[in-house]
């Protein structure tokens, strides 16, 4: 199945503020090797699964602008535009809103409460999982609910190694759900476990290794090659997994789903 997604390259990709527990500037990602790992990232979207990968242009100063998928959540021709937390993202919000509007969207709003897109909102066949705790609202949930007429299930957030959603729970197809259970607490896995008819079961070092911010298009996951355990669990599952270094990335807490947003769910 063929997809468009958006990606920002990492030309000011670096450690300027620590705003998650995976950030230090003291240990700051090499530049050589961020641009090699998203450019790998790029061409495998393009040359092996034929998808479009269209570019905005990052801006100095915005670092975290590189993890496209945080600016929103797109469902169709609609889009709810994040609102950052921590102060030093907010200004993403505008050049993400612009380049949307540059591109011929017209249902696109911002947030009124914390909320922050695709990191922590995945589509599940017709309903939103969505994550709360550390960066988005449970009141953006309603939010979400209203604009989208989509049923969210909204789940808590516990652990801060995985403050955004999309860190410890991967989408895999209209079935299947890969998530690390520790992640959340007791009352989300009971929702989750009555919402999602298949569950697949991470361990806390599997998701360390950011192998469950994935892309997948229902047939083909493209994650993090860090744990081959988890790879092997998606094989086992039916999907056609493509491993690809993404390390550089998590020195922010990000990984392939961060660093795409997918354009037509």
């Amino acid at each position: 199945m063929s997809k468009q997604v958006l990606m920002c390259t990492p030309d000011y990709f670096d450690i300027e503020y620590e705003i998650n527990v995976w950030m230090h500037q003291d240990d700051q990602p090499a530049d050589l090797t961020a641009h090699q790992q998203w450019q790998k990232l790029h061409d495998i979207y393009v040359q092996q699964l034929g998808w479009e990968v269209k570019q905005i242009t990052p801006v100095k100063g915005l670092p975290d602008m590189v993890f496209a998928t945080d600016c929103c959540t797109i469902i169709g021709d609609k889009v709810l535009l994040s609102y950052f937390r921590y102060p030093e993202r907010q200004p993403e919000t505008e050049q993400f809103a612009k380049w949307f509007r540059d591109n011929g969207y017209t249902k696109v709003k911002r947030a009124n409460n914390f909320f922050e897109g695709g990191g922590d909102t995945l589509v599940f066949g017709d309903k939103i999982i969505a994550g709360h705790g550390f960066r988005s609202t449970p009141e953006a949930h309603k939010e979400l609910e209203k604009y989208f007429n989509h049923e969210v299930i909204s789940l808590k957030i516990i652990d801060p190694h995985f403050y955004h959603m999309d860190t410890s729970l991967a989408v895999l197809d209209d079935e299947t759900v890969a998530y690390y259970p520790g992640a959340i607490d007791e009352a989300s896995r009971k929702k989750l476990k009555k919402a999602v008819p298949r569950l697949i079961e991470a361990s806390l070092d599997e998701a360390k290794g950011f192998g469950l911010n994935v892309v997948s298009d229902g047939h083909n996951v493209i994650c993090s090659d860090a744990s081959e355990s988890l790879l092997g669990k998606y094989r086992d599952a039916g999907f056609n997994v493509i491993g690809t270094p993404i390390l550089e990335f998590r020195k922010s807490g990000g990984g392939v789903k961060c660093l795409t947003l997918e354009l037509d769910l």
